[in-house]
């Protein structure tokens, strides 16, 4: 097996290989604002959808030529599904993160199962950090956000300190805790393009992002923290994963020229966490060499 089978220098290089874990034991739990928010208005997981939504998305991954993984789901691991933020690929090998909740911190075991040994280039040791808030964006560019709860400060500049011993550019974007991470609130959707609540983050970021020469479409909060708006997946030449009912959303990015893929997650949503939390790429084609 090889120790490099994985690797993605990008968020957005043609995607051909994701990690995912089937929802058998999903459920809404106390532990983020919007499924607190769900629940407090009475709402209730609907098994039979939700199983149809996974598989939903799985087809459309297959459609678009991805190879699809999967991680065993366990008892107890009610947030396994979202497999974004228990590892990361990078382009020197993956990364075992250090998750905060304490019902995810056992997905440890499994990410350890599902990876050869030789494949780890790196174990989180300081601090906290998910991979939620580890945004690969192009060779060389690093944004990691920080709210201090699923990442904090010491995470994000050990996870920071590898990319720039490697000389890239790297930053961390701090938000309030209630976002959960930074895939609820920017995201790449194409190269040098990307979708974000512009109203919560800070100007200074914003700038950052400009003089990196990333244009910023605008998604609202109410779309960010209602829908999972920003939480979508690009797969590579200008096609990106994005749930059917943030239609505004969906609309604009196929007026920017984008190819949108639209499956059906609100069973995910409604629980914090969407598209880009349930996939680990574990490879993409390098920007460097398309």
């Amino acid at each position: 097996m090889a120790a490099n089978r994985w690797f993605i220098d990008s968020e957005t290089g043609v995607l051909t290989d994701v990690l995912l874990c089937p929802p058998d034991y999903y459920e809404w739990i106390p532990s983020n604002d919007i499924a607190i928010q769900t629940m407090a208005g009475g709402g209730s997981i609907d098994r039979n959808i939700l199983s149809s939504q996974f598989n939903e998305l799985v087809s459309t991954l297959k459609g678009a030529d991805v190879s699809c993984h999967f991680l065993t789901p366990h008892k107890g691991m009610p947030y396994e599904v979202y497999t974004r933020d228990s590892s990361q690929t990078t382009p020197f090998g993956t990364v075992v993160t250090s998750l905060s909740r304490p019902e995810r911190v056992g997905e440890e075991k499994e990410i350890r199962t599902f990876y050869a040994p030789d494949e780890i280039w790196r174990t989180c040791t300081a601090g906290r950090i998910e991979g939620g808030d580890i945004h690969i964006i192009r060779p060389g560019l690093l944004a990691v956000g920080v709210s201090g709860g699923r990442t904090d400060t010491k995470g994000a500049a050990e996870f920071i300190s590898w990319f720039e011993e490697a000389g890239w550019t790297c930053r961390m974007i701090h938000f309030p805790e209630h976002f959960l991470h930074l895939d609820v609130i920017f995201c790449m959707v194409a190269e040098n393009l990307a979708i974000a609540a512009v109203d919560v983050l800070d100007e200074a970021d914003l700038e950052w992002f400009r003089e990196q020469g990333i244009r910023i479409l605008p998604v609202t909060y109410r779309e960010a923290m209602r829908d999972m708006g920003c939480n979508v997946l690009a797969l590579g030449r200008d096609r990106v994963v994005s749930p059917r009912h943030s239609t505004r959303i969906n609309a604009m990015l196929r007026a920017e020229g984008l190819s949108v893929l639209d499956p059906e997650l609100n069973q995910f949503s409604r629980g914090g966490g969407s598209i880009h939390c349930m996939t680990m790429p574990l490879r993409r084609q390098s920007l460097q060499t398309a």
